[in-house]
Parts: structure tokens; C-alpha cells; sequence
């Protein structure tokens, strides 16, 4: 069954790449703009016609769509994802070399979001009413709804630019790290905390420890056993669901602060209209919501085994189900 399941999430993953792939590829096609303009910087200088069109038979321009995209597919079953238009180097060296800096700080602020929200979100449910718990929900009220770019530019201004206690932009030095991480971090923190917090408190409220109470059993080994490790089921579920929305604001944050990463890179191609790197970028980004999403499933199995009997049960149904139909 475990076999079943992991073929059956590897045939989702390649359909969720293949449609993302090739909405990405409709969507550039249809954006108005020649490339080749671009390429040959048609604007600032004299290009004859005849070499504007070499230059879109070099990089099969002047084909029928379906065509390329046809030797594009081909290209991505290769896992190769062409050319850039504006350095000619492979788009998949492009993005190793560019992707780092968006790396880290996606996982710092998973970190941060993690380290503060989970402990806060507990206090709150165990505290409820009280003077530290009215506090926190409504610091997370507002701070819930604060676009990250926006809150970015505030602790730019404040930290950077009147205190100047931190660098105002680049990519290199632990410090350059602080202000947009705590920019990702501060809205998605107020998020988790009062997911946590309702977790938790239903919990407290729920059949399985009042049970556990009725057992004997000590308030360590219910809260650890009955009420933290469910209740961060569904944090982990929603956090694998997140991770596109988190590598999009990480994508806003690094033109915020000027950090060298996917983001600039990826709105520079965009200008440029290198088609190759929006298309391996995108692709490249889809593979790591996926995975992401396969990794949090696999993390939920491990805190709650309930998860893999029932999905289990599942598919023993089925099964029975499906050899009754054939015996019929």
C-alpha cells in the first residue's frame, strides 16, 4: 500500500508540473512583446530586418507554438530547461547560482515563524482571557494583515536609514538577513499563533483527554502525547500548502531590500522577456511547492499514525471493492 501511495504522488506531482508548465508557457506566448527586441536592444540601435530574423530562427522563435512547445516539453523531460536570452548560459546554472539567497531565506523564516508562533500560540490556549493572551491576539490582529513588502519598507526606513543599525540592502553578511526575514516573518508568526492557540484549545476541550484525566495519566504526558502533537497536524498540513505563497513574498521582499536573488532575477527575465528563465523558474519553484507538500504529508503521517491506518483503510476498501466488481 505504501507503494501504491507514494506512485500515486508522483503521478500527481508530474501532472501539477506538467499544468503549471504549460500554463506558464500559454501565458509567456501570449504576453506582448517580442524577445528578440530585447536580445538584439532594437530600440537603441540600427538592426537590419534580416537579422532580426536570424536571430528568431536561432532560438526557433519563428516556429509554430505547438512546436516549441513541443521541443520544450522535450527539453524539461531532459531536465533541461534551455538558454537564457540575455546571458547565454544554461537557465538551470542561472538558477543554482541565484537560488541561495531565496533558500535561505525562506528557511529562516520558516525558523523564526516556527520558534515564535508555536510557543506563543501554546501559552495563549493554556492562559486563555488573560492579560499576555488579550495582548497577543490583538498584536496578532493586526500584524495579520500587514503585506510583507509594506512592513518591509517600515523596517527599512526605521533600522536602515534613521537608526542605521543594519545595511540597507545586499546579500552576504548574517546582518543583511535580519531585516527581511523579520519583514516574512512578523505576518506569517500572527498567523500560526492564533492557529496554534485554537488548536490547542480544542484540544484541551476534547473527548481523548478528558479520557486521559479519567486514566490517571500526568498533565506532561496528556499535553505532550494528546494535545501538542495533534495540534500540530494541521500547522505542518498548512505550512507544506504555504510554501508557494512564502517563496512568492521572498520573491517581493528581495526587490524590497535588494537582495541578488530569484526575485530580481526572475523580474529582470521578465522585462527582458527571456522566456527560457520564466519558464525554468516557475517550473523550478512548482517542484519545490510539491515537494514541500509530499514532505509535510510525510511529517503528518509521523505525528499522527491515525492518518496512515485511516488512509490505509482507504485503500483496502477499494481494493476489496474493486476485486468485487471484477468477480461480478
Amino acid at each position: 500500500m505504501r507503494i501504491k501511495r507514494f506512485m500515486r504522488a508522483i503521478v500527481k506531482m508530474i501532472v501539477v508540473l506538467w499544468v503549471l508548465s504549460t500554463i506558464t508557457f500559454i501565458l509567456m506566448k501570449s504576453t506582448p512583446g517580442d524577445p528578440v527586441n530585447q536580445i538584439l536592444h532594437v530600440g537603441e540601435s540600427n538592426i537590419s530586418q534580416s537579422t532580426i530574423e536570424a536571430t528568431r530562427a536561432q532560438y526557433g522563435l519563428d516556429d509554430a507554438w505547438f512546436v516549441q512547445y513541443f521541443r520544450w516539453l522535450g527539453q524539461i523531460v531532459q531536465f533541461d530547461f534551455g538558454t537564457s536570452y540575455q546571458t547565454g548560459r544554461p537557465v538551470l546554472q542561472e538558477i543554482l547560482f541565484y537560488a541561495p539567497p531565496t533558500i535561505t531565506i525562506a528557511v529562516f523564516t520558516i525558523i523564526v515563524v516556527m520558534a515564535t508562533a508555536l510557543p506563543l500560540g501554546v501559552f495563549a490556549a493554556r492562559h486563555p482571557n488573560g492579560k499576555l493572551d488579550r495582548t497577543i491576539r490583538v498584536v496578532t490582529s493586526v500584524t495579520v494583515s500587514i503585506p510583507s513588502f509594506f512592513l518591509g519598507m517600515i523596517l527599512l526606513h526605521i533600522f536602515a536609514l534613521h537608526f542605521k543599525i543594519l545595511p540597507v540592502s545586499g546579500y552576504g553578511s548574517p546582518t543583511q538577513l535580519v531585516l527581511p526575514v523579520i519583514a516574512m516573518s512578523i505576518g506569517m508568526s500572527a498567523y500560526y499563533v492564533r492557529l496554534m492557540r485554537a488548536n490547542v484549545m480544542d484540544l484541551y476541550r476534547s473527548r481523548e483527554v478528558k479520557a486521559s484525566r479519567l486514566r490517571g495519566l500526568s498533565e506532561r504526558y496528556i499535553f505532550f502525547t494528546d494535545i501538542l502533537k495533534p495540534a500540530l497536524v494541521p500547522v505542518v498540513t498548512i505550512l507544506g500548502l504555504s510554501i508557494g505563497s512564502l517563496i512568492g513574498g521572498t520573491v517581493v521582499i528581495e526587490n524590497v531590500f535588494g537582495i541578488p536573488g530569484m526575485g530580481q532575477f526572475l523580474v529582470d527575465s521578465i522585462r527582458a522577456r527571456d522566456y527560457p528563465v520564466i519558464q525554468g523558474v516557475v517550473l523550478m519553484l512548482g517542484i519545490v511547492v510539491v515537494l514541500s507538500n509530499l514532505v509535510s504529508d510525510a511529517i503528518v503521517l509521523l505525528l499522527d499514525p491515525k492518518q496512515r491506518y485511516f488512509q490505509q483503510g482507504r485503500d483496502d476498501a477499494h481494493a476489496q471493492t474493486s476485486t468485487y466488481e471484477v468477480s461480478q
